[in-house]
């Protein structure tokens, strides 16, 4: 292998956009659709991807931005913890971890000179591809980089066929994924104009609970707009839209990304037969359901329609507060995410 030249970049050039459409490691969140509608309507993060290169080769892409604020930079490798990578060119990927390690080294060598070198308060990377694989420790950052801590995701195989994975699952899984129809639900793909409803249904639950999430409608129909991978199965009731599921469809994975139900949805079961109708729908080998926040009720409910949990590591950034005001950001910041999600606590 040529030696090794690993960069941190201000700008996302077109040559990282052309190697993660076919990279290993790739996801929803490395494409093009993706990319568009964030630039368009997500936070106005610095884009700051790092690449590495064996001569005139690009073998890793580790994409990623810097929000900042209140005079700090975090650094956030995929938008709303989406999976990162890193990305690595496939041809090198196919020969193994062994191959990838000093490249993946390299990678985060770069990252955490760059954190020193530049005080970011922080940030995160959601690993996926081949570093969540297992054999992948070997490409995992170094101690010295941050706290490495696994979330948990569900995963349903469907290697052996829809009908498969519904014969597998028991008689009260089965009874509860056809309630729905039998109380009078429709299922049916949908289209850009039937978020909105549900949408805002969503955020009156969000803001009850007290939680915000930065994603916006504009957002989400960009995503549904632009040519890609993204689609939607909608609920109705009575003609009535009820439930919506938008997921990123891929031959090798589906994701359920972002789900918004009415308070009626649950007495008519809609959620489950949205997520039949989806799983049946897809043609992915399998279905990735996402994480559930150590929530045991949702864990419970993807467990019972067949679901494996999924640890995927998360590689939380030591902060580098190089005044007292920026120490103090990290503090303020800690607390009210502790305040946000006990669980982080817990599990320490």
């Amino acid at each position: 292998m040529s030696e090794l030249v690993a960069h941190g970049l201000r700008e996302r050039p077109a040559e990282v956009a052309g190697v993660a459409a076919t990279a290993a490691g790739r996801s929803f969140a490395t494409g093009e659709a993706f990319e568009r509608a964030f630039e368009a309507h997500g936070p106005r993060w610095e884009p700051r991807p790092f690449t590495v290169r064996g001569g005139d080769r690009l073998l890793a892409v580790l994409p990623g931005r810097l929000e900042r604020r209140f005079g700090g930079a975090w650094y956030r490798a995929q938008p709303f913890g989406a999976p990162a990578g890193p990305l690595f060119d496939p041809a090198l990927a196919a020969e193994g971890p062994a191959r990838l390690a000093p490249v993946a080294a390299a990678l985060w060598r770069a990252l955490g000179d760059t954190a020193r070198a530049e005080g970011w308060l922080g940030g995160d990377v959601t690993l996926a591809g081949a570093a969540a694989l297992p054999g992948g420790e070997a490409l995992l950052p170094p101690p010295d980089m941050g706290t490495l801590r696994h979330d948990e995701a569900h995963v349903i195989d469907l290697a052996a066929g829809p009908a498969a994975w519904r014969a597998s699952l028991d008689n009260a899984a089965r009874r509860m994924l056809g309630q729905g129809e039998k109380r009078g639900v429709v299922i049916a793909p949908g289209e850009a104009a039937d978020l909105p409803v549900v949408f805002g249904l969503y955020r009156e639950q969000l803001r009850g609970w007290g939680g915000r999430d930065p994603r916006t409608l504009a957002y989400f129909l960009a995503l549904l707009e632009s040519p890609g991978d993204a689609r939607l199965w909608v609920a109705r009731l009575e003609g009535a839209i009820v439930g919506v599921v938008l997921a990123f469809v891929a031959p090798e994975e589906t994701y359920a990304w972002w789900s918004g139900a009415s308070p009626g949805a649950r007495a008519a079961r809609a959620y489950p037969a949205m997520l039949a109708r989806m799983i049946e729908d897809c043609g992915s080998l399998r279905v990735n359901l996402g994480f559930s926040g150590r929530r045991s009720r949702l864990t419970d409910f993807k467990e019972q329609i067949g679901a494996r949990p999924v640890s995927i590591p998360v590689l939380e950034l030591t902060p580098r507060p190089r005044t007292p005001w920026h120490a103090m950001l990290v503090r303020l910041r800690e607390q009210r995410r502790r305040a946000l999600r006990p669980e982080l606590a817990e599990a320490e």
